[in-house]
């Protein structure tokens, strides 16, 4: 029986993560008993309360949030820092975070974690995103859940930070769930949330003038680069 969250792999924490208790915490303990241990319901559905409960006080660890630790390097992996993100790495990180990170853990691995090559000069250099973090999911399911949890509340600190620098260059989305009487401000609201549908691809075309070619460019731009650009643009038109 595992004793803490460094003999859990990646695809484990995301099994145990997804159970829920909805119907019936007895339920609830095996399918995590048999998640942490890959065996088959069979083998513990005979067990009595008694039984049961000894086991399950054994896993109050998983309660917990694991190590924020993470490692550099995985094998030939390497970290990708978030001060070097682009742009388009930086919207699919939005996506993935706004959208469940937990769901989408094994999307934010792939995406972050890079084969490095050596330029004609010896240096490393960070393999370019010109893949689908999609086929590579699998890439990453049986490292230890310690060695890259940790990334998830760097992210989140980084984002903020990043949010708080450059706020007044994001705009936040009306909520759904705000209640709205006048017809004038419903129909505003409507307009409003189309306009932040597309407010990363209206973003890109105005920075590359509508032209179509250079759309790719603005995406592999540094993040920090695009949102200077996009301040100065708006101090200088204001």
């Amino acid at each position: 029986m595992p004793q803490n969250w460094n003999q859990i792999s990646v695809s484990q924490f995301l099994e145990i993560r997804s159970l829920s208790s909805e119907y019936g915490i007895f339920d609830y303990q095996i399918d995590v008993l048999c998640a942490l241990t890959d065996s088959d319901i069979s083998d513990y559905e005979e067990l009595d309360i008694d039984d049961l409960g000894k086991l399950t006080r054994q896993l109050k660890w998983i309660e917990s949030e694991p190590s924020r630790r993470y490692k550099n390097k995985l094998d030939k992996y390497v970290l990708k820092p978030y001060s070097k993100l682009s742009l388009g790495e930086f919207i699919d990180l939005e996506h993935y975070f706004s959208n469940n990170y937990l769901e989408n853990f094994c999307h934010i691995l792939a995406l972050l974690y890079r084969r490095t090559s050596k330029n004609v000069y010896g240096d490393d250099i960070i393999e370019p995103y010109e893949y689908s973090p999609r086929d590579r999911l699998d890439w990453y399911l049986d490292y230890p859940i310690t060695d890259v949890y940790g990334l998830i509340p760097e992210y989140l600190k980084y984002r903020e930070n990043f949010t708080n620098t450059y706020t007044n260059l994001l705009v936040d989305v009306v909520t759904d769930d705000e209640v709205l009487e006048d017809a004038d401000e419903i129909k505003e609201q409507k307009r409003e949330q189309q306009r932040q549908k597309f407010a990363w691809e209206s973003t890109i075309m105005a920075l590359c003038n509508d032209d179509l070619s250079k759309f790719n460019d603005i995406l592999n731009m540094p993040v920090v680069l695009v949102f200077n650009i996009l301040g100065m643009k708006k101090t200088l038109d204001s």
